[in-house]
């Protein structure tokens, strides 16, 4: 490590250790230290640019420093985190879309090397956070298991309009594996740095999604093709492709919904709980996140019922 990035380094322990941080998940502490850069460059630029730390350097270099320290330290919590969700995953479903056995570890070790590999990228790491917090907190778990024992809407999508022929643990794997997969279509998606780009338009651009659905195909050989076109199709509204798989739809709002819910924070008296708020909030927004409002409802009914 070099002088640089060891100060680069010191700097950002200082920031990750900050006691407001520490009942967030590691993406979305990073996220928020992200934020902090940005909002305070100016007022950090003298400090960082003095004698102390980065003399005469640019901002921009320093940035790119921070960052990449940030990213370093991060990873450290992160990828382990990572690894063990996949490591709990269930691939059993992939036989029953298949219809053919599978080598699970192989599989896993894939999908492992292609989703550090996808948290090179900026734009598909932001993404990420949603992902990561939904599932550290096993999300999908509960909304699916209570899908399955009310047989309402959410049910019906994924057993007669989808046709899954699974039980609902095969159903959280597939959604989980799906949610995973998610963040890398914006590996295909040129933003400009501090976020925005022109996302969705990409989606319009001539054959972008089968480009993107190939190419997914080929880093993570053996996942069948329902499971990475939910993937991919999460990131589309379903007011502009009411097509869309359940699978994928409720991969969308999960990891919406998850990407600033702190679970372990502790909910004031008489408020609403972090997910039913969220969802209150959904299915007044819905047409602008393009979610398909039924299961917007019915995940609030849960949520509310539950005392999530």
């Amino acid at each position: 490590m070099s002088v640089e990035l060891q100060k680069a380094t010191a700097f950002i322990d200082r920031l990750l250790s900050n006691p407001a941080l520490q009942q967030n998940t590691p993406l979305q502490r990073e996220e928020q230290i992200i934020q902090f850069l940005g909002v305070n460059s100016r007022q950090l630029y003298p400090t960082l640019a003095s004698q102390s730390f980065f003399p005469g350097t640019s901002w921009d270099k320093i940035y790119q420093l921070l960052i990449q320290a940030l990213y370093g330290r991060v990873n450290e919590t992160l990828y382990p985190g990572l690894e063990n969700i996949v490591g709990n995953l269930d691939l059993s479903f992939i036989g029953l879309l298949r219809q053919q056995n599978i080598s699970s570890e192989n599989l896993k070790t894939d999908l492992f090397k292609y989703l550090k590999d996808i948290l090179k990228n900026d734009s598909a790491r932001r993404e990420f956070s949603g992902v990561y917090t939904g599932l550290t907190y096993r999300i999908p778990d509960k909304y699916v298991d209570q899908c399955f024992e009310r047989k309402s809407y959410v049910h019906f999508e994924i057993s007669k309009v989808q046709k899954l022929k699974m039980g609902s643990d095969e159903v959280k794997n597939m959604i989980k594996t799906s949610l995973l997969l998610k963040p890398a279509v914006f590996q295909f998606v040129v933003a400009p740095r501090g976020g925005g780009g022109d996302f969705f338009n990409s989606f319009k651009q001539p054959n972008f999604t089968e480009r993107v659905f190939q190419t997914i195909q080929k880093k993570v050989v053996g996942f069948p093709d329902p499971v990475i076109s939910s993937a991919v199709n999460s990131n589309l509204s379903f007011l502009d492709n009411n097509r869309l798989e359940a699978t994928a739809r409720i991969s969308s709002i999960i990891n919406m919904m998850c990407k600033n819910i702190r679970p372990d924070m502790k909910q004031d008296k008489g408020a609403d709980t972090a997910q039913k708020s969220w969802l209150a909030v959904a299915r007044r927004n819905f047409r602008f996140y393009g979610f398909d409002i039924k299961i917007i409802d019915e995940f609030y009914k849960i949520a509310a019922e539950n005392g999530w």
